[in-house]
């Protein structure tokens, strides 16, 4: 889980350089095409030229970018607590598994930690929302390519009043993008919990192997 968490920070990194490269590189290009052809904004040459810029780095590479990295997060996020549920569960020899359970997979690993295992998942309600609004930003990107009109009425309207309260969530055109702010405060927040958890259940088994 820690080389997954580094490898998904360096990557993160990568990805806001990357973004920051190509925008200044192709801004370079943008402003040389203009002063070339000497494009005013009467022409409609000029208007396409703002418009294909902006779009390519306020929606496509944004959403593309930062899109599949939130996917790659949950997928982490979601197999290491599924490993540690295992994991204690092996030790207190118990039959129910966390699969055996039914509904979405944090509903269902909230309720198996605390009722099946009686070890918590997460003991800050902050975190724990911002968890929720990954899993439901994820399922966006990873189910109907960020398409808002496609999602579900329940999903659609959170995601929407998300957008509303400034958590770095947007709208573009009925398409799902979010800002750099959002990606990395949700990566950090995401992987204190779980190196919380983690470091809970290893004082756990320390002190159960030690009594």
């Amino acid at each position: 889980m820690s080389l997954e968490l580094f490898a998904l920070e360096d990557h993160l990194e990568l990805i806001e350089k990357q973004m920051e490269n190509l925008q200044k590189s192709e801004r370079d290009i943008l402003d040389t095409l203009i002063r070339r052809e000497k494009l005013s904004p009467e022409d409609p040459e000029w208007h396409e030229a703002i418009q294909n810029y902006d779009l390519r780095f306020d929606f496509l590479l944004p959403r593309a970018f930062r899109g599949s990295f939130l996917v790659a997060l949950y997928a982490v996020y979601e197999s290491s607590v599924t490993e540690i549920a295992r994991l204690i569960q092996a030790s207190k020899g118990q039959s129910i598994a966390l699969g055996d359970l039914k509904g979405d997979f944090l509903y269902r690993s909230k309720k198996y930690f605390k009722s099946i295992l009686q070890f918590d998942l997460c003991n800050d309600n902050k975190v724990w929302q911002r968890i929720k609004m990954l899993a439901e930003v994820r399922n966006a990107f990873a189910h109907v390519n960020g398409r808002l009109e496609m999602l579900n009425t329940g999903s659609r309207k959170k995601i929407r009043n998300w957008g509303k309260q400034g958590f770095g969530i947007e709208n573009y055109n009925g398409y799902l993008v979010v800002n750099a702010g959002f990606t990395k405060k949700t990566f950090d927040l995401v992987r204190s919990s779980l190196e919380e958890l983690v470091e809970r259940y290893k004082d756990w088994d320390s002190k159960r192997k030690s009594a």
